[in-house]
């Protein structure tokens, strides 16, 4: 049976971790947005959360993660911030259903998307990930296929990321990259 056309909504999330090992590490921040599945916005505002962690937890972590979070301020931040991660998971959930208020059709969708999608199938995240579908839209399986197989040129115009690693502005990154190869691959010239 032929693939059908898809206008599910696409749930956009980024997450900041304090390392990315399962067994010990948690997301200290997140954003989303949900976009239609032409890639429109349909809440400029998004949702994000900054997860409360205790001094020990930003102490035990590595290297990367303690200079990088401590320049751009997010070890701070989580340590002043009274959000716990079941409030920011109850939130998430709630901002989501506004715009994808049906179970299991919404994709989630990022950058490397399947490293935020490990930590958010953990409790307290588990409810988010029930409501949206098991498939997801990987933009970073995208750029891997056009590294390979498409023209120079289309490499050269793609956007290029700040790197910043903070979660709103690298989820809006992901939402323009995915924009970029919608446009380039997927539009009828």
């Amino acid at each position: 049976m032929p693939e059908s056309r898809s206008k599910e909504p696409l749930v956009w999330i980024d997450c900041e971790m304090t390392g990315l090992d399962l067994s010990k590490d948690s997301i200290m921040s997140l954003a989303c947005f949900v976009t239609d599945h032409e890639l429109n916005i349909l809440d400029e505002n998004g949702y994000e959360a900054v997860i409360k962690h205790s001094q020990e937890q930003m102490d035990a972590m590595g290297d990367w993660c303690r200079d990088h979070h401590g320049r751009s301020g997010l070890t701070q931040s989580c340590l002043s911030s009274t959000t716990t991660a079941e409030t920011a998971a109850t939130g998430l959930l709630e901002y989501i259903q506004k715009y994808a208020p049906e179970r299991k059709r919404a994709l989630l969708a990022g950058n490397t998307v399947h490293a935020d999608k490990a930590f958010l199938v953990l409790e307290p995240w588990t409810k988010v990930m029930k409501h949206l579908h098991h498939r997801i839209l990987d933009v970073s399986a995208i750029k891997e296929a056009a590294r390979r197989w498409s023209p120079v040129e289309i490499l050269k115009k793609s956007p290029q990321k700040a790197g910043k690693h903070e979660a709103k502005a690298d989820i809006l990154e992901s939402i323009e990259e995915a924009r970029y190869y919608k446009k380039v691959f997927f539009e009828p010239k």
